[in-house]
């Protein structure tokens, strides 16, 4: 089951912690990688995948733990 990250208002999560069964918003999971904008895009273009909700985007921790393995072989 999909939950959303653990998250109080105005403060976000320790960097680093990207659990596979969370949903993250798309500013909340590059905090934790240390991704700026620049390594968004070019996560995107390489096949991040990214869903919209009304105006917000989220990642999935599951996608992005695939992404980021599969970038690493």
């Amino acid at each position: 089951m999909l939950r959303v990250a653990d998250h109080k208002p105005g403060r976000l999560a320790p960097p680093g912690i990207i659990q596979p069964d969370s949903i993250y918003r798309i500013d909340e999971a590059c905090t934790r990688l240390g991704w700026g904008d620049h390594a968004l895009r070019a996560a995107r273009r390489r096949g991040l995948k990214i869903h919209r909700s009304g105006k917000r985007n989220y990642v999935l921790g599951f996608d992005l733990l695939a992404f980021i393995t599969k970038e690493k072989a």
